[in-house]
């Protein structure tokens, strides 16, 4: 925890997407070489869109001041120092352009026109070749307190751009400011975030299909509705904020380079809650909630309320980490450590639903319950196959990450967000198929069971017209019918005795055909 807050204040202080800020930073030591910083270019050619016009890299206001007081020759040997540099250059190309053991040009490289000049970034390439032809775009920062002019280059090759940080002389006791601005062809977005921006923008208007749809089916059918159709309402909203969320955060950060971050905090939580909200609703419906018991447990009440609140809290660190992690140095080791709780508790929560799942198939059954045990065996299936396919997309999320980051950066948001909302997308969808509003949903409630033998057999043919909870009465004559126990026994009792047992069929048959019809 204390790793991830100094991670999040540390790169959020300096990082704006696509514009990198020095806010009085520390040069590094003696003939030194940093790398702070990733962006994600498109050249022109290959931008999905091109309002923007070439892009490129701006280094804005850069300059060095002394931190200490310096004497007339230190002044002088600060105004003719070179040796601090600022470079971008394609990740791809990094080794073969710096040697991490010679990295300082010297006397002997300016003369044989490997280096423009003496103690500065050595970078491999032909004594005809200029920097740009190599994709490495360096500015030398000055040691100067007047207002320093922007310098602009254009950007020409497709990449993952590596912002180096070097000195090579023997100058450290001084300050940085200034930005270094990267932007595409079509704003300020990162090459690796922009598709998620249409991406939220199509799924957006598939929640609201889905929402106009389900709040007309709510409103023809308003009477017979229940439980878990009001939640699956609810997420159907909290899908629709989150991707509207999203759609205005990358807007936002594409038109003003900027990672806002209200909207960051806001568009993460609203993806946590729509994820602990969804699965802790597959889980109340698989132990039978509304189906065949009025409500649960304090004590199950209670573990959902626990590992709720975890999973929102992990959870929520989780998306953050994901989310810095294309662009800063984040250790394979803090990743994983981020990202193996919430792993373990998907996993406690797929165990917990099929277990309960399993076991309320087995009382459908016994109960002869067949339409909602129909129902729950396609929820079992639909369950089964997102998780055979999140599970085959976890595993080549795993092989992928053996592969360069340079051959994996243009699709990976495909792993990470698009594959995992489409598969929501598509249990949600098939969720509000099986649960849809009707003129029998309430077939599918929770009731009391009718307690007659010939209201059961009556509802060999019309399975659909008992349901049961767990408190249910035993059958015989004993046994206090469905009617007497809501309509009052003076409906059914004649001068103190129990009618016979013909009229007793007869009252029980119809009244499942009335519940039947209710």
């Amino acid at each position: 925890m204390r790793l991830f807050a100094l991670a999040l204040v540390g790169h959020l202080s300096s990082v704006q997407g696509q514009i990198y800020s020095f806010l009085g930073d520390a040069v590094p030591g003696n003939r030194s070489l940093h790398t702070l910083y990733a962006f994600y270019v498109y050249s022109l050619d290959e931008a999905p869109e091109r309002e923007h016009g070439k892009p490129f890299v701006k280094f804005s206001g850069l300059k060095c001041q002394s931190s200490a007081l310096a004497t007339p020759e230190q002044k002088q040997a600060y105004d003719q120092y070179q040796g601090i540099q600022l470079s971008i250059m394609r990740y791809r190309d990094f080794w073969s352009l710096i040697d991490p053991k010679n990295f300082c040009s010297t006397k002997s490289d300016v003369e044989a026109m490997r280096a423009e000049m003496k103690d500065q970034l050595l970078v491999h390439k032909s004594a005809n070749q200029k920097y740009a032809d190599v994709a490495v775009y360096a500015h030398t920062i000055p040691f100067t307190t007047a207002p320093q002019k922007d310098v602009r280059e254009y950007i020409t090759k497709t990449g993952v751009y590596i912002l180096v940080f070097s000195n090579c002389g023997s100058l450290t006791d001084a300050t940085v400011t200034g930005t270094v601005i990267v932007k595409n062809a079509y704003g300020f977005l990162p090459g690796n975030e922009y598709h998620k921006m249409p991406f939220y923008g199509w799924l957006l208007i598939v929640y609201v299909f889905l929402a106009v749809g389900w709040m007309a089916l709510s409103v023809r059918w308003w009477k017979e509705l229940f439980s878990i159709q009001h939640c699956i309402s609810v997420v159907i909203l909290f899908g629709l904020f989150e991707c509207f969320l999203w759609y205005v955060f990358f807007n936002d950060w594409n038109n003003s380079g900027s990672r806002g971050k209200f909207l960051f905090v806001l568009a993460i939580l609203a993806t946590v809650v729509k994820s602990t909200f969804s699965y802790m609703l597959v889980l109340v419906a698989s132990l039978g909630w509304g189906v065949t018991r009025p409500y649960l447990d304090s004590q199950v009440l209670m573990k959902i309320q626990v590992l709720s609140f975890f999973y929102i809290v992990l959870d929520f660190i989780r998306e953050a980490v994901l989310s810095f992690r294309n662009s800063h140095s984040l250790s394979i080791a803090f990743v994983l450590l981020c990202l193996l709780p919430v792993s373990l508790l998907n996993g406690a929560i797929f165990s917990w639903v099929f277990t309960a799942l399993s076991n309320l198939m087995e009382t459908l059954k016994e109960r002869r319950q067949f339409e909602k045990l129909l129902l729950f065996q396609r929820l079992w299936k639909i369950l089964i196959a997102a998780l055979t396919f999140a599970t085959l997309t976890l595993l080549f999320q795993i092989f992928n990450l053996s592969r360069s980051l340079t051959a994996r950066w243009k699709y990976q948001w495909m792993l990470t967000d698009g594959i995992s909302h489409m598969l929501f997308l598509v249990v949600l969808a098939a969720m509000m198929y099986l649960w849809a509003p009707h003129k029998y949903s309430q077939r599918f409630a929770y009731s009391q069971q009718i307690g007659d033998h010939d209201a059961e057999k009556d509802a060999g043919d019309h399975p659909g017209a008992i349901w049961a909870d767990e408190d249910a009465l035993d059958d015989g004559d004993d046994g206090e019918t469905f009617w007497a126990s809501t309509k009052g026994a003076s409906n059914f009792e004649m001068d103190g005795e129990v009618k016979s047992k013909t009229h007793g069929s007869n009252i029980d048959v119809i009244g499942a055909s009335a519940l039947e019809k209710s």
